[in-house]
C-alpha cells in the first residue's frame, strides 16, 4: 500500500503575497505532531493534485504561532482558511474534514 503525500510546509512570510493574486487560496494550519493535522495535509495534497489552479499551503502553527494566533486568531489545530481570488476570506474551519466534505465546501464557495 502506498503512502499518501502530504503538503510541503511553508513559512507564512514566503506565501502571504499569494493571497488575493487572482487564484483561490487555502491556508491549512497545523502542527507536525498532530494526527488530524497530518490527515488534513494528505486530503489537501489530493485536492491539489486534482486542482492545480488552487494555491493550498500548509503552515506549521508552532513555527508561525504569531501568524496563526495574532493575525488569523486561531486557537485550535488543524484549522483551514479559504480565500477567494481577491483575497477575501470566505470560509474557515477548525478540525479535520474528509475529502468529500472539502469538495462540497469548494463548490459552495465557488472554487470549482
Amino acid at each position: 500500500m502506498s503512502e499518501k503525500k502530504v503538503l510541503h510546509v511553508n513559512e507564512y512570510k514566503h506565501i502571504k503575497h499569494n493571497i488575493g493574486n487572482g487564484r483561490p487560496t487555502i491556508l491549512a494550519f497545523g502542527m507536525s505532531h498532530c494526527y488530524s493535522c497530518l490527515a488534513m495535509s494528505k486530503v489537501f495534497a489530493e485536492v491539489l493534485e486534482e486542482h492545480r489552479e488552487y494555491q493550498i499551503y500548509s503552515i506549521d502553527s508552532q513555527k508561525d504561532r504569531l501568524v496563526s494566533r495574532d493575525i488569523h486568531k486561531l486557537k485550535i489545530m488543524p484549522s483551514q482558511i479559504f480565500f477567494n481570488e481577491q483575497g477575501k476570506e470566505v470560509f474557515r474551519h477548525t478540525g479535520a474534514y474528509k475529502k468529500a466534505v472539502i469538495n462540497i465546501i469548494l463548490k459552495k464557495y465557488g472554487f470549482v
